[in-house]
């Protein structure tokens, strides 16, 4: 009995021991820790602070080359932008070329048939009832017209962009470029996001049209709206245009707007696929 109580006596003294041990390396690593804290008050180190990710909103400037001084006061505004220039106008390739100098994304705007047959496309534009070799011909002459180009959107085609030859065809010839393409959703029941990705195109898709209609309340609603999105999403796509009320907007307003961050289409952080 004796031996079994000294046993029990050593047990208890060793849980002492190891409880001791414990408590004096939790107060040593705790003393550390205020130490370091110590010097950091006191030579002004704070903890390093990890910047705060803002919502991104991807600026596009539709339907540019025809008027060369709009052009000029959007380069003046010095924030980033993707120009989304119509081949084959009068001041299309002096806009890609002064803007891609200046860093700005450039996009091909193809002209595509729209259901209304008033909407007339101009040079360059593309039509269903088109052959194959012409309507890649068109595309291959507009395309190679625009220097330092990323990416094309597609200009009206509420009835092309529906078409499954036609988007077939433009894909491909994309895809031939190495291009992304930004759908502008001029119908809901465009495919063109579909068969950019059965082509395995990087692809896009508009989120907001900023002016609809030219007023600067419509424009700030809308504004609001694109906000909203990229809060909740971590991106918005708008489109706009080279119009006197949305250059004010831009101008005047963007600077003490909502807590955003301005990317051009390609650096978007979190691109749709």
């Amino acid at each position: 009995m004796p031996s079994r109580s000294r046993k029990k006596k050593r047990h208890i003294l060793l849980i002492i021991i190891l409880i001791a041990l414990a408590v004096l390396f939790l107060y040593k690593e705790i003393g550390k820790e205020s130490f370091r804290q110590n010097i950091r008050d006191i030579v002004g180190i704070e903890e390093e602070i990890k910047p705060e990710k803002l919502p991104e909103i991807a600026i596009v400037i539709d339907d540019l080359g025809y008027n060369k001084k709009v052009a000029g006061e959007l380069f003046e505004m010095k924030m980033p932008l993707t120009l989304s220039i119509i081949p084959q106008r009068t001041y299309s390739k002096w806009i890609a070329e002064e803007g891609h100098k200046l860093g700005h994304d450039i996009i091909a705007h193809i002209p595509m048939e729209a259901k209304d047959p008033s909407q007339k496309l101009g040079s360059g534009g593309l039509y269903s009832w088109m052959t194959d070799r012409e309507i890649l011909d068109t595309l291959r002459e507009g395309l190679e017209g625009l220097p330092g180009i990323k990416g094309a959107s597609n200009h009206m085609g509420s009835l092309l962009t529906e078409d499954e030859r036609a988007m077939s065809l433009v894909m491909s010839a994309i895809k031939h470029r190495r291009l992304f393409f930004l759908d502008s959703l001029t119908t809901p029941k465009s495919i063109a996001t579909k068969t950019a990705k059965a082509k395995g195109i990087k692809v896009l898709k508009r989120d907001v049209f900023l002016d609809g209609k030219d007023d600067s309340a419509y424009i700030e609603e809308r504004w609001q709206e694109a906000v909203e999105i990229a809060r909740k999403r971590g991106y918005a796509i708008v489109l706009a245009h080279p119009r006197e009320n949305t250059i004010n907007f831009l101008k005047k307003s963007l600077a003490s707007k909502e807590r955003v961050k301005l990317v051009k289409l390609s650096e978007l952080s979190s691109p749709q696929k």
